[in-house]
Formats: structure tokens, sequence, C-alpha cells
């Protein structure tokens, strides 16, 4: 009987204690760092995951920085592979260290249809099997690209010729491939920290700029420049990825709704962003009557487009023979896409 007892109470402080414990128990927390501001594409996304996320795994709680706060780029790209961070949002910034992902900055291999650039985007197995390969083996599983609208030049004079860039002033990101793009134009490339770009403008240390219309209005370039023109070279593109062996010690469910919550963000991303730089161009053009908004038709992009080939040769020699198979795939995508749209 009092060995009945015992065995009863022990079996009562076991139950009392895991209920206690499940009632106690605090969410747990990751990190997701963006490479933008509060109120970006990127914040829309972020946002997005984080209420889908929170929705399905409520013990999963995301905190959101903002650019700035937990260092530059390269900081964060740094912090999600090493798992300071679960989540960031790197784009070219990881080429030091995935050659692969120069992808997004190579001219001219992307849709002039901007919707099928969306599709390859959300299910190019180019993309998420050959390039996702590639973060893995360094430490990180790919779970979303998004475009966040076409680049636009921004200048102070029109850009509609290869002669206009003649020892042009041009802003670029830290990418070489940008900067291989813009010497073959004949213009002169200048790395300038993206918060120091206005005062560069200002000064005139700068002639032009390359940022979507979001960014050119969000940062105010637009005050010191008079020209935006899309030239469709290719989109600017964000990537999102989270810290593979933290991903990889969660629950199967927990997994399930991360790339289902990174999946249905990229829809909503894309429309929302369709619809910011929409937003930020009527506001722009209503600030500033004078400035002037251009396409370049498919004349005009033939010079700029005819460099393509000799930048595809940089890519392919930074990134090896997967970077070729990964680039010879995405551009058969993209050309059965547009067929099939015809």
């Amino acid at each position: 009987m009092r060995s009945f007892k015992l065995f009863a109470l022990t079996g009562l402080i076991a139950l009392f204690a895991l209920a206690m414990g499940t009632a106690w128990a605090a969410p747990f927390e990751a990190k997701m760092g963006l490479e933008e501001i509060t109120g970006s594409v990127q914040d829309t996304f972020a946002q997005n995951f984080k209420a889908e996320i929170e929705k399905n795994v409520p013990d999963l709680k995301i905190e959101i920085y903002p650019v700035g706060v937990l260092g530059d780029a390269n900081d964060m790209a740094e912090q999600v592979m090493n798992g300071v961070i679960q989540f960031a949002c790197p784009t070219s910034h990881l080429g030091s260290f995935i050659p692969m992902i120069r992808i997004f900055g190579v001219p001219y291999i992307w849709s002039n249809d901007m919707e099928v650039n969306k599709e390859l985007m959300t299910n190019s197995k180019a993309l998420y099997e050959i390039l996702g390969a590639s973060y893995e083996a360094n430490g990180m599983k790919l779970l979303a690209i998004f475009p966040e609208g076409w680049q636009y030049w921004s200048s102070n004079k029109p850009l509609r010729k290869i002669e206009d860039f003649d020892n042009l002033r041009i802003r670029i990101m830290s990418d070489p491939i940008l900067g291989e793009i813009y010497k073959a134009y004949g213009a002169n490339p200048l790395q300038v920290s993206y918060s120091e770009i206005y005062s560069a403008l200002q000064l005139k240390q700068l002639d032009a700029n390359i940022q979507p219309l979001f960014a050119q209005e969000e940062m105010s370039f637009y005050e010191q420049q008079d020209y935006m023109t899309n030239p469709f070279e290719m989109p600017f593109v964000s990537t999102v990825v989270v810290n593979k062996d933290w991903f990889d010690g969660q629950p199967q469910a927990t997994q399930d709704a991360i790339v289902k919550a990174a999946q249905d963000s990229i829809a909503y991303t894309i429309a929302e962003a369709d619809k910011m730089n929409s937003e930020r161009q009527a506001k722009m053009a209503r600030i500033k009557p004078s400035l002037v908004f251009y396409e370049l038709t498919a004349e005009e992009q033939a010079p700029f487009r005819a460099k393509a080939p000799q930048i595809e040769e940089i890519f392919v020699k930074m990134a090896g023979p997967q970077g070729k198979k990964l680039l010879d795939s995405l551009k058969a995508e993209r050309e059965a896409l547009e067929k099939a749209k015809q």
C-alpha cells in the first residue's frame, strides 16, 4: 500500500511539474536582420513572415532589426552564417562567400516582362536548387527570393545612349559585377555608402545612382537628380535565408511553418512592392513636377544588351561551373515562360 501511495504521489508530482512547465514555458526568440529601413519592401516581407509564423507556431517569436541595428549588411550576412542571428535578407553582400549570388547583378538575363521574373523568383528550380545548394554549403537555407522593382538610373542628364555614360560618375553597391557593367558602358563606377549617397549627389561628387523607385523616394535622392530611367537592365532582388543548423534543429512542424510563411510572403510582398513603387513614383512627380521618368525602348536597350555576354563571362569565372549551370538554366526557364505567354 505504501509503495502504491508513493507511486501515485510521484506520478502527481510529475504531472504537476509538466503542467506548470508548459504554463511557464517562455516563447523562444529568433532574430531577423534586414538590409533596409522600417517601412521598406524587405520590412514588408519581414512583417508578413513574422505574422504568419507566429500564427502557426505561437511559441516562436521573430524580432526584426532594420539596417544599422545589428551592423551593416556584411555584418548581418556573417551573423546569420555563424548562427548569431537566425534570419536575414542578404543580397550581393554575400558574393564574397557565395559567388553564385552575383547572378542577381548580371544585366539583361531577366525578362522585360516583370510577371515572368516574379514567376522565376517564386518557383525557379535553377534558383532554389542550384543556387540553394551553394547557400547550404555555407550554413544557410534559401527560403525566398523576391523582386523589389526595376533598378532605375537617376541622373542629372538624360541617359538614353551608351555614349551618355562616358566618364559618368555613377554610384554602385559593393559588387564587382556591377563595377564591370558600368566600366563596359564607359562610366566611372564608384562605391559609396548608402547613407552617404545623398550628400555625394548634393556635393556633385556623383552624377548618377542606381536604385529601385521606392528607394529613390525613401532616401530623397530624387531631390538632387532630374531624370529617372528604367533600362530594364535588372530588377533589385532580395533573398531571405535562415541559419541551416538552427532550422534543422527545429521540429518538422516548425520547419514546415517557416517554409510556408516564406513562400506565402513572396506573393504578398511582390504585390506590396508594386503598389509601393507606383505610389512613390506618383509622390516624386507631385513634389518635383520637373522630374522626367523614362523607359528605354528595345532599340535603345540594344547597345547595352550587347555588353551583357562579356559580363556573363566574368560571372562564370567568379562562380565556376555551377555558376554557368545556374546561368544557363535560369535563362532557359525564362525563355520557356516567355514562350508560354506568347
